[in-house]
């Protein structure tokens, strides 16, 4: 049995040792036990795919990103893949748009080499209306219509079936997939001014001097034109048309002296250097002194400015029809196919004094007048040159031009009609060496459309049955003709 004091005595030493204990826990370091922690691996081990809290989510946002990046990818590949498809059936569609105006062309070529035979069984109509036989038939003008079932299938065949013709079961006509279309010009219809084939030397000079000037109205009185002569080019240089003249002629002439013109005796002279005014540029360049190459090249020569091109060259940059010279032709102009302008200027080149070539209102009453007559009667009208010579003449029969144009105008044509001009017996003879009628170089223009496709194919073609060949080459004319210029746009 233990004492109270005992007792008493045992709890105070307790207490003192815990006190101690107490106080030696509150400087000792804190303790964390491992059971906690090795409770937790534990937990992982046994569930090693759930995640913990702070990173729940985690592979959603990774799935996210994969798919972006991924839908960029495919994004960015479909559109390069559509580009490359585009841009192949682009390119194939300007393969078969290529072919198209080919065949366009070959076909058109075909259909002026078989022009003497379509000429002999139209022959008896044009003597009964005309009392002549025909001249050459100006059938490359009408080449689209003819060739319609070939240019455009479809349109040829939805027409044909409203007048029972069925071109579905014609050989050699299917759809193509595409359309081409034709534009032929005669370059004899315009006035040459490249060296011409038929004169050389002075003559030749003076032929192309005459025809130019006349063009640009020099021999008028009071000419229209006259102010496009009286100011200055972009360079700084007034151009008169005596300059314009001379520069044109210098180009392809073989010499290095300036030609100079006299309208009043018809004559070529030459006097000082040519290439002095191309010196004078801010980029200097010489004279030519050969043959032009292509219609562009008549850029370089002084004067023809904008303005003079939009003028006496080509007043409709879209119209290869409204052109006016050309550096293909051989000197003479057709009737048939020349502008009324071109006519003019040709025939005034020889008698400028007549009141036709110096009087503005007898100028327009036969431009239009001779516009009118061909679009009434859009084919060829002249036989011969001098059939041509006798209506601007005012002579002829009645079933000649001149006579038939008269009766139909009637009591006004004293109004409508020019004073007939006077050839002098001393120049009969070199106007009718200077118009032809018929046509032996043509510009041909063949366009060919696939889709959204367009080619086209500019050509100027050589018939001539007395075509040679260059200097140190060999060949011969083929009867569809040979190539002067081919040019794939």
């Amino acid at each position: 049995m233990i004492a109270p004091t005992d007792m008493t005595s045992s709890r105070r030493t307790r207490q003192a040792g815990a006190g101690i204990s107490l106080g030696l826990r509150r400087r000792q370091p804190r303790r964390v036990s491992a059971a906690p922690v090795m409770a937790r691996a534990q937990r992982r081990k046994t569930n090693p795919g759930r995640p913990q809290r702070r990173e729940q989510g985690v592979a959603l946002v990774m799935v996210l990103t994969v798919i972006a990046m991924i839908s960029v990818f495919v994004a960015d590949l479909s559109a390069n893949t559509s580009v490359a498809f585009q841009m192949a059936v682009g390119e194939r569609d300007r393969i078969k748009a290529e072919y198209i105006a080919r065949s366009g062309l070959n076909l058109t070529r075909l259909l002026i080499a078989k022009e003497p035979a379509i000429r002999q069984i139209i022959a008896p109509i044009y003597s009964m209306v005309l009392g002549h036989g025909p001249p050459q038939i100006n059938i490359w003008a009408f080449a689209d219509s003819i060739l319609a079932p070939f240019a455009n299938y479809n349109a040829a065949k939805a027409q044909g079936a409203g007048v029972g013709i069925d071109f579905s079961k014609m050989a050699g006509l299917k759809d193509t997939g595409g359309t081409f279309e034709i534009t032929t010009i005669s370059e004899n219809s315009m006035i040459n001014v490249n060296k011409p084939l038929f004169f050389v030397g002075d003559e030749a000079r003076k032929s192309i001097a005459m025809q130019l000037f006349a063009l640009m109205g020099g021999y008028q009185t009071d000419s229209p034109y006259d102010a496009m002569f009286q100011k200055a080019d972009s360079d700084g240089q007034i151009t008169s048309r005596l300059d314009i003249v001379s520069a044109a002629i210098d180009w392809w002439d073989d010499d290095e002296q300036r030609t100079v013109f006299d309208p009043g005796g018809a004559s070529v002279t030459s006097a000082g250097r040519e290439d002095d005014i191309y010196s004078r540029f801010p980029d200097p360049y010489r004279v030519k002194n050969a043959a032009y190459d292509s219609l562009d090249e008549l850029r370089l020569i002084r004067g023809f400015s904008d303005d003079f091109w939009a003028t006496f060259i080509q007043p409709d940059p879209e119209d290869p029809k409204s052109r006016r010279i050309t550096i293909y032709g051989s000197g003479a102009v057709n009737p048939n196919e020349a502008r009324a302008e071109v006519l003019w200027s040709r025939i005034c080149s020889y008698v400028s004094t007549q009141p036709l070539c110096q009087d503005p209102g007898q100028r327009l009453a036969f431009v239009n007048l001779f516009d009118t007559a061909r679009a009434m009667l859009p084919v060829a009208l002249f036989e011969k040159p001098d059939d041509f010579l006798n209506f601007v003449q005012g002579k002829g029969n009645a079933r000649d031009l001149y006579p038939m144009v008269q009766g139909l105008l009637g009591p006004t044509s004293a109004l409508l009609l020019w004073k007939p001009i006077v050839i002098p017996p001393d120049k009969l003879q070199a106007m009718r060496a200077a118009f032809v009628t018929s046509a032996r170089i043509f510009t041909i223009v063949a366009t060919g459309r696939v889709g959204k496709a367009s080619v086209r194919i500019n050509t100027v073609l050589n018939f001539d049955e007395n075509w040679t060949p260059p200097p140190l080459t060999t060949g011969k004319m083929t009867p569809l003709g040979m190539f002067h210029r081919y040019r794939i746009d």
